[in-house]
């Protein structure tokens, strides 16, 4: 019992001699005295992360980026849009127009299955816009940018400069016939917009 007692009282003292023993080896052994490197060094929308006398080992670039686009480029994806390279520009004309970047491509999965399904194959209208009673096509876009940006402004001086934010009254203008049918194109809308996570 008594040794259990000794070797017990003499292990914390055991311990921290090893301890002291150790960090002077290693402060001997690293580079101590390498200047730190200054933030202002890390060009902007960057930070580095390097400690002192262990770069060899442990390092690692941070560079900031927008997350939306990355979702929203997955979500395109995953559902085999064509517009899936244009997600960045999705994101920059939701910026641009003040609108939920999810907003976009909600539509257009409601209206042409992310422009799978669009009614003119040249048409590049995704968004089902310009689709009145009796006509197939609605309005034609050159391009899939070209649709973004036009589709983006319209909602824009449409729908938001004048107040009109609400998905519902959006769809009474948007899709009139849907309001009849409890609000599908809203809540459509919403659905899609909610699973863009």
């Amino acid at each position: 019992m008594i040794r259990k007692l000794f070797l017990v009282a003499l292990w914390f003292p055991l311990t921290l001699v090893l301890l002291i023993v150790n960090l002077t080896m290693l402060a001997a052994m690293s580079r101590w005295d390498a200047p730190a490197i200054p933030l202002s060094a890390v060009s902007p929308g960057e930070s580095s992360f390097a400690a002192a006398g262990t770069s060899e080992v442990l390092s690692a670039t941070v560079i900031a980026g927008d997350a939306r686009a990355i979702l929203l480029s997955s979500f395109l994806r995953s559902h085999g849009s064509p517009m899936t390279p244009y997600a960045d520009l999705i994101v920059r004309e939701a910026d641009t127009y003040h609108f939920d970047f999810r907003l976009l491509p909600a539509i257009a999965m409601c209206e042409s299955n992310l422009g799978k399904r669009v009614p003119l194959k040249a048409g590049f209208n995704p968004f089902g816009i310009a689709v009145y009673t009796g006509a197939d096509n609605g309005k034609s876009f050159d391009s899939w940018e070209d649709a973004i940006e036009w589709v983006s402004k319209y909602l824009y001086d449409k729908y938001y400069s004048q107040g009109i934010t609400n998905l519902s009254d959006i769809g009474q203008i948007w899709a009139p016939p849907s309001v009849e049918n409890g609000d599908s194109w809203a809540n459509c809308v919403e659905y899609f917009r909610d699973s863009i996570l």
